[in-house]
């Protein structure tokens, strides 16, 4: 058949459309119980035994871990995008790591809370600055920061670039970030804490509520956590759930909400609350000149510690050192392409560019404008020994302000906190998160403005570990509490009941060897539910919400 005709030829002859057109007409004329019969049958061949086991197989291999994935069945995780500030998604994950150890202990002591030398009782290695911190304290203070430091790394560039393009860049960044935001946040909560209350409801968490609510002889910590009760009917455990959710999505109110579903959630109601003030004053600030934005982010950040919300002013410390990093990264590669001490100019030839400028640097000017933001060290010092020594003294300040306790300076001879705690005006409310927000400041300060290139943190944070903890962190958080509620916290104690004793009657090698295993067995189950949960659930939701920005954008 030659090229034409093959092009003539209809796609479907007069008998064929004939027969297709009197097919759709029989199934229209069909009676609806030909229907349903013929949906019944489309059900069975869906239900047959081949391919029910093939649906088994899918789900049960949703709960395999992804190392188990990639050791075994050769399916490696695909390879995420790498960014000029990756390391710090792995300091993420160290804090997240941090955050589920301080609360598997604080059930058990209330030295996670109590200083050193508070009272005899504390008196342990363990409970001194610095190394306290590694598993005592709150630590939401630091991923506040990380993420006001994130928001405004690119957006910052961006709005000192004074271009049209670029500043259009801004607002669309800003708006699609909002629009993100709250899905991202508060979709994985809402079903997590749903998942709670069909636990809750269907009587798992009834056998362990007598022993977790026997505080004193069990449970000795700073801790009185309590879980919502269980309700006769489904309608009634779901009103109680959406009551909740309902007071946990209230970011207009200034009230720090804690849902008995999950406590430890109410840092999500917190961080949504001190992004919409950060995204607004980024707005506010947008066309203001990098100085003055730095000038006005330090007085926010003053106000806002007046008016009592330590969480947005952490978020604002994170803004600023992105802003410092900024001018310092300009004022680097301004001194390596004009030598200092001595006058350059620089003229564009209109005959060889479009545009005619010119560009100076009179000796010391960039030197004395940004000297007041100057943390170069090797500036001023010409050692790297003596440079090194700085920056090691830098970070050892900022994680003993970080490992200040929670109720710091209550009594008793802690080494420098109650001096500190003196300086702490009485009518702050959440005194414990004064110096640990200054701690933040500088340890992020001091990471961002390391060597990528010799840095030993740079080196720590980027390693694959502490990176897979991070790109798994927000789930690890959620997932936590219903893993340690369930069994969890009750390891050490069928631990302890096995040799015939009490926790409280131990000596110290039991029970810190109790509580160890414990501890492990529970980190590995809510890692196994973490990597599920971020990997099935999490992950879809975020394409979700991609999908739904492209149904809703122009």
């Amino acid at each position: 058949m030659s090229l034409q005709r093959q092009q003539d030829r209809p796609l479907l002859n007069d008998t064929e459309s004939q027969h297709s057109e009197s097919s759709n007409e029989e199934w229209v004329e069909q009676p609806s119980a030909v229907r349903r019969r013929w949906v019944m049958l489309k059900a069975l061949a869906l239900a047959r035994p081949a391919h029910l086991v093939t649906l088994l197989k899918r789900l049960g291999y949703c709960f395999v871990p992804q190392l188990i994935r990639t050791q075994i069945f050769d399916d490696p995780a695909p390879r995420g995008k790498e960014f000029s500030t990756s390391y710090l998604n792995g300091l993420r994950g160290m804090t997240a790591l941090k955050v589920f150890t301080f609360h598997y202990f604080m059930v058990f002591t209330d030295a996670t809370h109590v200083p050193y030398g508070a009272d005899a009782r504390h008196t342990y290695i363990t409970e001194l600055p610095l190394i306290r911190y590694l598993w005592t304290g709150f630590t939401s203070h630091l991923f506040f920061g990380l993420a006001g430091y994130l928001t405004c790394h690119r957006l910052f560039i961006l709005l000192d670039k004074n271009d049209q393009a670029s500043q259009a860049k801004v607002l669309l960044s800003v708006s699609g970030s909002l629009f993100r935001r709250a899905f991202r946040l508060y979709l994985p909560v809402l079903l997590i804490t749903l998942l709670m209350a069909t636990y809750i409801h269907l009587g798992f968490y009834e056998t362990n509520r007598p022993l977790l609510h026997n505080w004193d002889r069990l449970f000795p910590g700073d801790w009185n956590e309590t879980k919502p009760d269980m309700y006769p009917t489904w309608y009634e455990q779901l009103q109680f759930w959406a009551s909740e959710m309902y007071q946990l999505c209230n970011f207009v109110s200034a009230d720090t909400f804690y849902p008995l579903h999950d406590q430890h959630l109410w840092s999500i109601l917190s961080e949504m609350r001190a992004s919409l003030h950060l995204h607004g004053i980024i707005i506010a600030l947008a066309q203001c000149k990098r100085h003055v934005r730095l000038i006005m982010l330090w007085v926010l950040v003053f106000l806002y510690f007046y008016w009592q919300h330590w969480e947005i002013w952490v978020y604002l410390l994170g803004a600023i050192v992105a802003q410092i990093d900024q001018i310092l990264n300009e004022r680097d590669a301004a001194r390596k392409a004009f030598p200092t001490g001595s006058a350059l100019m620089q003229t564009i030839d209109p005959e060889k560019d479009d545009t005619s400028s010119t560009f100076s640097i009179t000796p010391g000017l960039l030197e004395s404008f940004q000297s007041f933001f100057d943390i170069d060290l090797t500036y001023y010092i010409h050692t790297p020994t003596a440079y090194q020594a700085l920056r090691i003294t830098g970070f050892l300040i900022a994680f003993y302000l970080l490992s200040f306790p929670i109720h710091g300076g209550d009594g008793g001879p802690c080494p420098g906190f109650e001096t500190l705690a003196s300086f702490i005006p009485e009518w702050m409310e959440r005194k414990d998160k004064f110096y640990a927000n200054w701690g933040t400041f500088l340890l992020l300060l001091l990471l961002v403005r390391s060597d990528p290139t010799t840095s030993r943190w740079r080196q720590i944070t980027s390693h694959w570990l502490p990176q897979y903890f991070g790109k798994i962190s927000f789930a690890f958080y959620l997932v936590q509490q219903i893993i340690q509620h369930s069994f969890g916290y009750m390891i050490p104690h069928h631990i302890w009941w096995t040799f015939g004793v009490e926790g409280i009657e131990t000596n110290d090698l039991m029970w810190i060897s109790a509580i160890a295993v414990g501890w492990t067995f529970t980190l590995m189950a809510t890692l196994w539910m973490a990597d599920c949960w971020n990997r099935e659930i999490e992950g879809r939701c975020t394409k979700f919400v991609k999908w739904l920005e492209g149904k809703c954008f122009r």
